[in-house]
């Protein structure tokens, strides 16, 4: 079996940050949809990290791009094969892009105009589909069966919305914290947390009983080469422990908030990398592609 090498740690940084990014925004707007004056702590934090993110993960998908980075006047093709998925992604970037930036600059008071609810509705649309379509930019590569799941976009779907609420909440602690209660949200997060536990269980359990090279894929995260990695930083730091600590919190049982809040989340924020990672460096090519590849 012959692990890819192609898409390397600078991929991994990209799908986190759009993700983180993109999940921030489409939580921000929900929360405004409900209700934007008892929220609009949230509403501003997500808006200082939606945009940003985005772009500082475009970069590194620049960088991928090889003469894209340094011949930027190239990057005009991307948008000229309606065909492909790479083009289908480079639109849904722009347009959300922008309307994350229309809508962050008047979260944060530098416009009067939002573009109202057709605004919202098209950052949710977009938002999603960024965070989607960071797994379709994998699944498009037929080399490689482990990328080859439905469950796979929606996994990162999901993951993009509990990682982007975990950064809005950050930024919130630290910038724009007041008196009036997250749970709501939190409450949301949490269930966001199992969800992602149960599509990630799903996926193995589907992996399992694949073409050999997508079992090989697998059994490398779970008993294999990034075993110590899959099980310490995403699934017990990045997912079991904020799921069992914002449980109690549920319940009553803990009060989470300062430091500790900032502690919790960012665990989730490091596990929604580390799935990024592990996923995109446990990709092993098919038997058939293996031929193709120069020694």
């Amino acid at each position: 079996m012959v692990f890819q090498e192609a898409f390397e740690w600078y991929i991994a940084v990209y799908l986190f940050l759009a993700g983180v990014g993109a999940g921030a925004i489409v939580a921000a707007v929900m929360a405004d949809m409900y209700d934007r004056k008892k929220y609009i702590s949230f509403i501003k934090a997500a808006s200082v990290i939606g945009m940003p993110l985005v772009s500082i993960g475009i970069f590194f998908l620049y960088i991928d791009l090889g003469q894209g980075l340094w011949k930027p006047w190239l990057l005009i093709l991307l948008f000229l094969n309606p065909t492909s998925a790479i083009t289908w992604g480079t639109g849904i970037l722009t347009v959300f892009t922008l309307l994350a930036l229309i809508y962050g600059a008047f979260n944060l008071g530098f416009i009067k105009f939002s573009g109202g609810r057709t605004v919202q509705w098209l950052l949710i649309i977009t938002g999603i589909l960024t965070a989607g379509y960071t797994a379709v930019l994998l699944g498009v590569l037929k080399a490689i069966p482990f990328w080859h799941q439905t469950s796979l976009p929606i996994l990162f779907i999901i993951s993009a919305t509990s990682t982007g609420i975990s950064g809005a909440m950050i930024v919130r602690e630290m910038f724009f914290k007041t008196e009036d209660s997250m749970h709501k949200i939190e409450t949301s997060h949490f269930y966001l947390i199992m969800l992602e536990i149960l599509l990630l269980v799903g996926m193995f359990l589907i992996a399992m009983q694949g073409v050999p090279e997508m079992k090989f894929s697998a059994l490398s995260l779970l008993t294999g080469k990034f075993a110590l990695e899959f099980w310490v930083f995403l699934v017990f730091l990045g997912l079991i422990i904020p799921a069992i600590v914002f449980a109690l919190g549920e319940a009553g049982k803990m009060h989470i908030s300062g430091s500790k809040l900032v502690f919790f989340e960012a665990l989730v924020l490091l596990g929604g990398y580390f799935l990024r990672f592990l996923i995109i460096h446990a990709g092993v090519y098919t038997q058939k592609f293996i031929e193709y590849i120069p020694q």
